[in-house]
This record gives structure tokens, C-alpha cells and sequence, in this order.
């Protein structure tokens, strides 16, 4: 298996993006604690852009941010948001990376992504449906997107 510990990385995320999801309704996508802090929308946009990113870094392309901003609702967001990291899954299960390459994507758009999971399980917390204590080092998760 190719790069197997960024694609587990990889498979984290989805885990811990799901779950703090998980005890979230549609409404949550608009959910504004006030001033200048992002929606759960806006952040799952910002999400979405430094995964796209994360493919330039792989592939060497120029990077052209793209947007989710025209999806609607949390629930399209979601499931574009899981379509980029099935892509990037792809990607890294096809390209070899030596250490030095793949250290900029923990060190930036992977260390981010999790940060930002992290405000959207407090952010569901506040809404009032927080998510469930687990132990994420015994989480059942597999390596691999599909």
C-alpha cells in the first residue's frame, strides 16, 4: 500500500468529521455563536478548499481555490467535502510520496482539517447536541475511502 499512513490519516478525519456530525440537524449549517466566528457552513467551505489544496500539493498543479459556497445546505457541503478526501485518498493510493513531501500535508491542510473538526464538534455542543465521549485511539477506522 502506497503512503498507508497518510491514507490512515486520511481515513481519521472522515471518522472524526462524521462523528461530529453525527448528533447535528440541518439547521446546524447556519448556527452563528455571534461576532466573527464562522458557521458550521463556512467552515466545512474553508474544509473543503485546503482538501483541494492538499491535491496541488500531491500532484504538483496549480492551485485554483475552488468552492462549495453555491451548496445550499450542510448535508450537500458534507457529502461534497467526503467526495474531495475520497479524491485525495485516490490520489496518495496511486503516488508514492517520499517523507519530505508528505510532511508539509500533516504540518499544514491535514493538522488544519483536524483543528477545524474540532470546532465543529464544540460548535455542536453549543447548539445543544453534543457528540459522544469515545476513545479515538481504539476508533474502529480503516485505512482507505470509498
Amino acid at each position: 500500500m502506497k503512503n498507508p499512513f497518510l491514507r490512515h490519516t486520511l481515513s481519521t478525519i472522515l471518522y472524526r468529521f462524521k462523528k461530529s456530525l453525527s448528533t447535528t440537524e440541518t439547521s446546524f449549517g447556519i448556527f452563528n455563536v455571534g461576532g466573527e466566528a464562522r458557521t458550521p457552513n463556512n467552515i466545512i467551505d474553508h474544509m473543503y478548499d485546503v482538501l483541494c489544496y492538499s491535491r496541488t500539493l500531491i500532484s504538483i498543479d496549480k492551485y485554483e481555490a475552488p468552492s462549495i459556497k453555491k451548496a445550499i445546505d450542510i448535508t450537500d457541503k458534507t457529502n461534497l467535502f467526503i467526495s474531495e478526501l475520497a479524491k485525495l485518498d485516490t490520489l496518495l493510493a496511486d503516488k508514492e510520496l517520499s517523507f519530505n513531501e508528505s510532511k508539509p500535508l500533516i504540518q499544514g491542510p491535514f493538522s488544519d482539517i483536524l483543528t477545524h473538526i474540532g470546532q465543529l464538534s464544540m460548535l455542536s455542543r453549543l447548539h445543544g447536541n453534543p457528540i459522544t465521549g469515545e476513545d479515538f485511539s481504539a476508533a474502529p477506522i480503516v485505512t482507505g475511502i470509498s
